[in-house]
């Protein structure tokens, strides 16, 4: 058994792992911000100056890397330290290549977080939109050299990729479906995994007992996102994607989510600003759910189950629930009360309320089915 499993989903608005290390026993959860950015390590070096005396982040916090290619000249700095350089998600390239870093970021920061020696060996399991799922091979290359020598704040790292694996986003979730119901009764139906993320909307389907298609598009709730700054004035896309989300189907001048979006100090363009807040995200999200129901619509075929993942099927619940009113679905209810169980002791560090908690466990529910799939494998094999 490797020193260190991970299930790795490196989500375009929050990256997200659950982990075990071989001397512990239990899965541990960790999360990290999007963004990434390649810096001179001169802007690290200064950064790092500039907090000299101050009390330490936490790596996943503070958290670059860089590789012997690199030299000692530059370095990608990753999560929350990347938002500090007002970085992006860079949602424009291929996931699996910006993966590569998240990746080295999330070990890296395990390793410190958890006193792990300078060489250990690893399994990781990863997830990848099924419109990037032909580059696992590329990935699974790509971030085996990587891992073989890279460092982490400065610290050196030689990390043995034991065994890797990779499915497309949602397969997670139809492997437990399987586990839970039977092979008898998963290869009898025709199954639809539906992952609605940031970044695109995925569709898997399932045919007695294999994966037979699958659709990616580029339907992801940044497209409801970017309508919205469109219609606005000077909205950040981070602050505004949480506060829709938080606001959910409650689009009106007196919700609170929506009053923090205001710029206005002015009491005369207050009310003002905030019925153009409240029109745009109204107008966009109408447009986004059409558009969605429209791609449903020419794609989904007959199915006996739908499987809703993903951050927006959360926001979307009412139209969702309407739109499948025929047919069962599968929200991973199980599945996310499993996993705020197996997190309790950690809400204080990852809930700031209710809604957060709601939204994160089941966001996580594709990671952690992935990761409890691939722990049960890798137990067979010891």
């Amino acid at each position: 058994m490797s020193n260190l499993i991970v299930s790795f989903d490196p989500g375009a608005s929050l990256t997200k792992i659950v982990y075990e290390l071989a001397t512990e026993g239990r899965p541990c959860l960790m999360t990290m911000e999007p963004e990434m950015l390649k810096l001179p390590q001169s802007s690290i070096d200064a950064y790092m100056s500039s907090r000299r005396g101050l009390e330490s982040s936490k790596p996943v916090d503070e958290a670059w890397v860089s590789s012997p290619a690199d030299g000692d000249r530059q370095c990608t700095v990753v999560g929350f330290l990347a938002r500090q350089f007002s970085a992006s998600a860079r949602l424009d390239k291929l996931k699996y290549e910006t993966s590569i870093h998240k990746a080295l970021a999330v070990i890296g920061a395990i390793a410190q977080n958890n006193n792990l020696p300078n060489r250990f060996s690893l399994s990781l399991t990863s997830l990848l939109p099924y419109g990037e799922y032909q580059n696992r091979q590329a990935f699974e290359q790509q971030l085996q050299s990587a891992l073989k020598d890279f460092r982490f704040r400065g610290q050196r790292l030689r990390v043995k990729l034991e065994r890797f694996e990779c499915l497309p986003e949602g397969a997670g979730l139809a492997m437990i479906r399987q586990r839970q119901n039977g092979k008898e009764w998963f290869n009898a139906q025709t199954i639809a995994v539906l992952m609605f993320g940031h970044r695109n909307t995925s569709l898997l389907l399932f045919e007695r007992g294999k994966m037979t298609a699958g659709y990616t598009n580029g339907l992801g709730f940044h497209q409801m996102v970017k309508r919205v700054i469109e219609r606005t004035s000077g909205q950040d896309a981070t602050n505004l994607t949480s506060a829709i989300y938080a606001a959910g189907s409650h689009i009106t001048a007196d919700n609170q989510a929506i009053r923090t979006l205001v710029k206005s100090r002015e009491p005369n363009n207050i009310n003002y600003e905030l019925q153009m807040i409240v029109n745009a995200i109204a107008t966009a999200k109408a447009e986004y759910w059409s558009r969605l129901y429209d791609w449903l619509e020419s794609t989904l075929p007959a199915v006996n189950e739908v499987i809703l993942s993903g951050g927006a099927a959360l926001y979307l619940e009412p139209e969702l629930q309407e739109c499948f009113q025929e047919i069962s679905t599968y929200w991973g209810a199980d599945l996310q009360q499993q996993v705020q169980e197996v997190f309790k002791d950690k809400s204080n560090d990852y809930y700031r309320n209710f809604r957060e908690q709601e939204a994160l466990s089941f966001r996580l529910i594709d990671a952690f089915g992935l990761f409890m799939r691939f722990r049960a494998q890798l137990e067979k094999v010891a």
